[in-house]
């Protein structure tokens, strides 16, 4: 059981041509879809609305087998992202956040709202940012790290950030608590301007802990205790990158979990590679398709066997 806390919104895509459409997103949705997608047992802990937008998220939520934590719908707005999309199909994303769902869920909620017993909790992205959201989802790592595997996602979004020092102290705490962390080129450019990344990088690995380094299109960077690795993801056509780190993290976690990951278990180099290689394809099917889409275990199953290994 893999529990996913944070913000579930709405993707307002506007393409280079104008065309806009609206559909679910936000960090941790996706990577509770994607994880649904695959089969995992998940439950999402976050607060949708009663408005259409909030009916949308628990469809797809439900149509991909995840549980919802809190049942109780808000009657504050859904949270909105406007994606505005390059030629080459990344995305520059404002927020509209004040009001709506993503600060409501409080602690009660969250406690609430969780399985009886979980072998994971995946937090990350404005989840960790929002208040009171972000402080109910330390109070939660807190609470089951010594017992429970922790993946962080930071996917930092400074033009939301208002009080830096505080969001970045966070993140600190988290990566301290955090079993596998999975960080971008422009997360390492926020949280360290002035470097010392690689001091804490060394230090998560030390302990036991496992980092993912990826940078856009390039190869991902893996540190594990006994050795680093790289491995390139699949090229090809790209629609679009919504929700593709999202849903790459989330498959590295399904893929280690699958192969028998829990707390307590120290991982190698050889262990870990063979799931960022899971997690590369499915985030280059992502790309493949308009919005944050996961792709099925069968998909996943089939385009893997149909990928050359990549290069370690």
């Amino acid at each position: 059981m893999i529990v996913v806390a944070g913000e579930a919104l709405i993707d307002v895509i506007i393409s280079p041509d104008g065309t806009i459409r609206a559909v679910p997103g936000g960090g941790p949705y996706n990577a509770a879809r994607t994880l649904g997608r695959l089969g995992a047992d998940c439950t999402f802990l976050g607060v949708l609305a009663d408005d259409r937008f909030g009916q949308l998220l628990r469809h797809e939520l439900a149509a991909a087998g995840v549980e919802l934590g809190c049942q109780r719908p808000t009657h504050a707005p859904s949270t909105l992202a406007v994606a505005q999309l390059s030629e080459g199909g990344t995305a520059e994303y404002r927020f509209y956040i004040e009001g709506t769902s993503l600060p409501m869920l409080s602690a009660r909620e969250a406690w609430s709202g969780l399985p009886a017993s979980f072998d994971a909790l995946h937090v990350g992205t404005l989840g960790i940012l929002v208040e009171p959201t972000a402080s109910v989802l330390e109070a939660l790592v807190d609470e089951y790290s010594n017992r429970t595997l922790i993946m962080l996602d930071p996917n930092c979004r400074p033009a939301v950030v208002t009080n830096y020092e505080p969001f970045r102290d966070r993140a600190l705490r988290l990566i301290a608590k955090a079993d596998l962390i999975k960080v971008s080129d422009d997360d390492v450019a926020f949280l360290f301007p002035e470097g010392g990344f690689e001091q804490v990088r060394d230090g998560v690995v030390a302990r036991g802990g496992v980092i993912l380094h990826s940078a856009g299109p390039g190869p991902i960077d893996v540190f594990t205790r006994d050795g680093n690795g790289q491995v390139t993801p699949p090229t090809g056509d790209i629609v679009d990158t919504v929700g593709a780190g999202d849903i790459f993290g989330a498959t590295v976690l399904w893929s280690l979990m699958e192969s028998g990951w829990r707390k307590g278990d120290q991982l190698g180099l050889e262990d870990v590679m063979p799931a960022v290689r899971v997690g590369a394809v499915a985030a280059h099917l992502a790309c493949q398709r308009a919005g944050a889409e996961p792709p099925t275990r069968a998909e996943l199953g089939e385009s893997a066997a149909a990928t050359p290994r990549a290069a370690a």
